[in-house]
């Protein structure tokens, strides 16, 4: 079984990762602030693999700066 196969260790934190987000209110439309920056959850990071993957950086929110992936821990919703 490869890592990236659904029920995979890797497979399941992203997943956790990306419920705790929606249960913390961080759904697309949420308007949220990145420090003083607001943005809007655009979507979510699922990415695996890389140096912004999706069990670091689940949130893809669009500023007036452009678009990021943030962690959990880097927003607030509004």
């Amino acid at each position: 079984m490869s890592a990236t196969e659904p029920g995979t260790v890797r497979q399941t934190k992203l997943n956790d990762v990306l419920q705790a987000a929606r249960r913390c209110g961080l759904v697309i439309n949420r308007q949220v602030k990145i420090g003083i920056v607001r943005g809007v959850v655009i979507g979510y990071n699922i990415a695996r693999r890389g140096r912004f993957n999706g069990t670091r950086y689940p949130l893809l929110v669009k500023t007036e700066l452009g678009v990021t992936k943030c962690g959990l821990h880097e927003v607030v919703a509004v």
